[in-house]
């Protein structure tokens, strides 16, 4: 290979991946886009979730939004866990697959979801194994808190299109402003 190659490759490979935004990665990929644009946190004493959001552009031809509208947004990918006799701990992972009862197909202290527009609503199956990791504790999901933290996912084999396949992501979101008019920076 002649030496003025291996750096044409190298800058080939890093403007492919410029532009990309963030991003979940995992298997699941090839059967969903799992871009987004911002990630946003919320707590209660009841649940955790991490939800990935795509700021969506308003359909050409369409009446423009009010001013004081939000932008349309669809949910890329949501991650959720249950708190039912958990403290939500700083850099400790909460097992997403844990069952919530004794029988085997009680619920699952994870649940994941997505609400995108013009796509049917989707089930994904069990979780073999999850994981959902935050930097805060629940007193610091404030408004307009910076969380950190990561979440994989590996689904259950199975006949479902996403059986044994896996979603994983690290991300930094941001807990909404109680007054959607004043929002975070």
């Amino acid at each position: 290979m002649s030496p003025r190659i291996l750096p044409a490759l190298l800058l080939g490979g890093l403007l492919t991946g410029c532009g990309q935004g963030p991003h979940l990665e995992g298997s699941v990929t090839p059967l969903l886009d799992l871009r987004y644009d911002i990630a946003r946190a919320a707590a209660t004493s009841d649940e955790v979730s991490i939800s990935f959001i795509d700021q969506l552009e308003p359909a050409p031809g369409a009446e423009p939004l009010p001013e004081d509208s939000p932008p349309p947004e669809g949910i890329v990918f949501k991650v959720a866990a249950r708190l039912d006799d958990l403290q939500l701990t700083p850099g400790v992972k909460i097992d997403l697959a844990e069952l919530m009862g004794t029988e085997p197909d009680s619920a699952q202290r994870g649940a994941l979801s997505r609400s995108m527009p013009d796509e049917p609503s989707r089930d994904f199956p069990r979780m073999l194994r999850g994981g959902l990791t935050v930097d805060k504790a629940l007193e610091g999901f404030t408004p307009c808190a910076k969380i950190k933290g990561d979440f994989h996912v590996t689904f259950v084999n199975g006949t479902d299109v996403y059986s044994g396949r896996t979603v994983f992501g690290h991300f930094q979101a941001t807990v909404p402003n109680v007054d959607p008019k004043t929002p975070c920076s």
